[in-house]
C-alpha cells in the first residue's frame, strides 16, 4: 500500500513540475518580417515587440509622443541605446512582468546563450544570430558587425557607440533591432538580479 502511495506522488509531483504556464502572446498581430531558422519566428517577435513596449513606457513618461507612433518608438530607442548597451538601464524599472517571462522562454532555446561563463552571453556563432547580422541592410553596420564577430569582439559594449550614431538604422531594420533586443536587452536581463528572484 505504502508502494503504491508513493508512486503516486511521484507520478503526480512529475506531472505537476511538467506543468509550465504557456506563454501568452500579446503581439502576435504585428509584422513577423524576420525570417531566421534556429528560433521559433512568432517567440523573437513577441520578445522584439514586448521590449519596444517596455522600453515606449519607460521613456515616454515625460514625453508628449502619443503612445504607439513613430516617434514613440523612435524616442525610446534614442535613449535606451545610451544605457542599454552599456548595461546601465534600470532593468527593473523597465522590464515589464511579460518580458520576464518571455525571456523564460528565450532561455530555453539551446544554442541562443553561451552559460558556461560568469555572466550568460549571447552565442554570436548560433545559427538565428547569424543570419540577423547576415541580413542587416545597412551594408556599414553590418560589416562592422561582422568584422567584430570574426575577430571574437562583438559585444553590446563595442558597438554601443555605432548603435548611439545610428539609431535611425535600428528603427527602419527588423534584423539590427532584433539583434539589438538580443544583445543589449534580453542579455542582461537574463544577469540581472531582479529582487523578487531573491
Amino acid at each position: 500500500m505504502k508502494k503504491n502511495n508513493i508512486v503516486i506522488l511521484i507520478i503526480l509531483a512529475s506531472f505537476f513540475a511538467g506543468c509550465e504556464e504557456p506563454l501568452d502572446y500579446k503581439f502576435q498581430d504585428k509584422p513577423q518580417l524576420v525570417e531566421c531558422p534556429g528560433a521559433d519566428k512568432a517567440l523573437m517577435h513577441e520578445a522584439l515587440y514586448s521590449f519596444q513596449e517596455d522600453i515606449g513606457a519607460y521613456y515616454n513618461k515625460h514625453t508628449d509622443f502619443r503612445e504607439g507612433t513613430t516617434n514613440y518608438y523612435l524616442e525610446a530607442y534614442r535613449q535606451y541605446v545610451y544605457f542599454g548597451f552599456s548595461g546601465e538601464a534600470k532593468f527593473d524599472e523597465i522590464a515589464s512582468p511579460h518580458s520576464k517571462k518571455v525571456l523564460k522562454k528565450l532561455k530555453e532555446i539551446d544554442g541562443l546563450w553561451n552559460t558556461g561563463n560568469v555572466k550568460t552571453n549571447l552565442n554570436y556563432n548560433y545559427e538565428y544570430i547569424e543570419c540577423l547580422l547576415n541580413n542587416i541592410e545597412d551594408k556599414d553596420m553590418k560589416e562592422r558587425l561582422l568584422s567584430l564577430k570574426k575577430v571574437d569582439y562583438l559585444s553590446p559594449d563595442m558597438v554601443a557607440e555605432p548603435m548611439r550614431r545610428e539609431v535611425l538604422k535600428i528603427v527602419g531594420d527588423e534584423h539590427l533591432a532584433m539583434y539589438m533586443m538580443l544583445d543589449a536587452y534580453y542579455q542582461y536581463l537574463i544577469n540581472y538580479d531582479f529582487p523578487e528572484a531573491r
